[in-house]
């Protein structure tokens, strides 16, 4: 028996259409509040957000558009080792988001200082 495998946009569209319905059925209540409240729910909800790059960019870009949901955003990332190792190779090997970083950083003394201990020590240590 072959089985059908539906497109995740085509999935997302089922679930947001079984939620209205359900909506339309009980007559009360916020339908993203009930699909929310559903563990099974918000599980398959999200794991269709992830699923799909258009829908994922459209989340984060919606978090990155207020401070308050950008700081919690940024402090998720900085906080998981594997994330912050991959923003830190992003900027280790963009010579531009290397030089905007160094820009930022020698904004502050304590830093500026800091930085230049650092380049000292890497010119008497052969540049290593």
């Amino acid at each position: 028996m072959e089985r059908c495998v539906l497109p995740a946009r085509t999935r997302l569209l089922l679930l947001a259409a079984g939620a209205l319905c359900l909506t339309m059925t009980s007559g009360c209540g916020d339908p993203v509040d009930r699909l929310l409240a559903s563990d099974a729910q918000r599980t398959q909800l999200w794991d269709t957000v992830a699923g799909s790059p258009d829908l994922s960019g459209q989340v984060v870009d919606r978090l990155l558009g207020a401070d308050s949901t950008r700081a919690a955003l940024l402090d998720r990332v900085m906080g998981s080792g594997g994330a912050r190792q991959a923003v830190l190779m992003r900027v280790a090997t963009d010579r531009s988001l290397m030089e905007g970083t160094i820009h930022f950083a020698v904004q502050d003394a304590a830093m500026r200082a800091h930085l230049m201990t650092l380049f000292r020590g890497m010119e008497m240590g052969g540049g290593h």
